[in-house]
C-alpha cells in the first residue's frame, strides 16, 4: 500500500506547462491493432475542498474502451486511485487513502469515455493524476492536474486598547486551502499595514490565519479584515468598530481634569465637616454650662 501523497502547490506558471504536456501526452498513440492516444480534460481540474470532482479521460479515436484496463492513478502505478479492469472495479487494488471515496463512471465506455468521480476532496487530492488506458499489452494514459482549494472559517477580531493611545487588533481563522491573501482596511477604504503569519496544520494541511495591525491614527473608527482564496476567488470578510476618538483618551483625559474638582471638593466637605464639629460640640458645652448654672440656683437657700 502506498504512503499517502503530499500536498503541492502549483504556481500559474507551472500550470501552462501542464497544460503543453496534457497536449503532448495525447500526441503519442499507442501502436497495436489500433493506433489510440489518451486525453484528459486538456486544463486544471479545480476541486473545492469537501465536494466532489471527476476526472475525466477519453481515447482519441472514437473505439469502445469496454474491454480495456483503465487505471487512475497517482506517481507511480502503484499508486493505485482507481482501477477497471474486465468491467469491475478492483478496489482492493487502490491506495487506502481513496477506498471508499471513488466511483467509476461507466455510461459513456462504448465512446471511449470514461470518468473517476472522486468524493469529499482533501487538501492531499492536490497534485497529478494520470488515467492509463490498457488494451492487451498496448496502452496510452494521460496526465491531469488537480488543484485543491477551500475557504476557511469566517474571520474573528479582537481588539486591546495599548498603554497611552492607539489600539491592537488581532484577526484569525482557520480552514484555507492553499495559502490566503490577508488584507486590512479602515472604514475609509485605507489599506493598513500589518503582520500575517500563517501555518499549516500537520494532519490536515490546512491553514490557520493570525494577522496583527496597530491603530495609531485617532482617525480610524473601524476595522475591515478581509481573508481571500486567489484560487476560487471568494473571500470572508469582519468588521469592528472602534471607539470615538474622544473616548479612547478619556481615562487619561478624564483624571487630569477630574481628579483636582474630587480634591478640592474633598477638602472643602472636610473642612466644613470640622467647623460643623466644632459648632456642635460648642453649642453642646454651652447648654451644658446652662443646665449647671440652673441647678446651682435651685439648691441655694432662700
Amino acid at each position: 500500500m502506498a504512503n499517502a501523497h503530499d500536498p503541492v502547490i502549483f504556481p500559474p506558471s507551472c500550470s501552462i506547462v501542464f497544460i503543453i504536456l496534457q497536449l503532448l501526452s495525447c500526441s503519442v498513440p499507442a501502436k497495436g491493432k489500433a493506433d489510440f492516444s489518451v486525453c484528459g480534460p486538456g486544463k486544471t481540474v479545480l476541486a473545492v475542498l469537501g465536494e466532489n470532482v471527476e476526472l475525466p479521460c477519453h481515447l482519441s479515436l472514437n473505439i469502445s474502451a469496454k474491454d480495456m484496463e483503465l487505471r487512475w492513478y497517482r506517481d507511480q502505478p502503484s499508486q493505485v486511485v482507481h482501477l477497471h479492469k474486465n468491467g469491475t472495479d478492483l478496489k482492493e487494488e487502490q491506495m487506502r487513502e481513496y477506498q471508499g471515496r471513488t466511483t467509476f463512471l461507466s455510461a459513456r465506455l462504448d465512446q471511449g469515455k470514461a470518468t473517476v468521480k472522486i468524493h469529499n476532496v482533501t487538501v492531499f487530492d492536490n497534485g497529478t493524476f494520470h488515467c492509463n488506458f490498457k488494451d492487451g499489452t498496448v496502452s496510452a494514459e494521460a496526465r491531469l492536474l488537480l488543484t485543491v482549494a477551500g475557504l476557511g472559517l469566517k474571520p474573528r477580531i479582537q481588539v486591546r486598547a495599548m498603554q497611552g493611545e492607539g489600539f491592537w487588533a488581532q484577526c484569525t481563522s482557520e480552514g484555507w486551502y492553499p495559502e490566503p491573501q490577508v488584507r486590512w482596511r479602515d472604514f475609509r477604504g485605507q489599506a493598513l499595514p500589518s503582520m500575517t503569519r500563517l501555518s499549516a496544520s500537520p494532519t490536515t494541511g490546512l491553514f490557520a490565519v493570525v494577522s496583527n495591525v496597530t491603530i495609531q491614527d485617532k482617525e480610524v473608527w473601524g476595522l475591515f479584515c478581509s481573508i481571500s482564496s486567489p484560487l476560487l476567488r471568494k473571500k470572508k470578510m469582519v468588521n469592528h468598530h472602534l471607539p470615538p476618538p474622544l473616548s479612547r483618551s478619556f481615562p487619561s483625559m478624564a483624571w487630569r481634569t477630574v481628579l483636582p474638582l474630587i480634591l478640592t471638593v474633598a477638602g472643602l466637605a472636610t473642612v466644613g465637616a470640622t467647623c460643623l464639629f466644632q459648632k456642635c460640640q460648642k453649642d453642646r458645652n454651652m447648654v451644658q454650662l446652662k443646665e449647671d448654672f440652673m441647678k446651682q440656683r435651685s439648691s441655694t437657700p432662700k
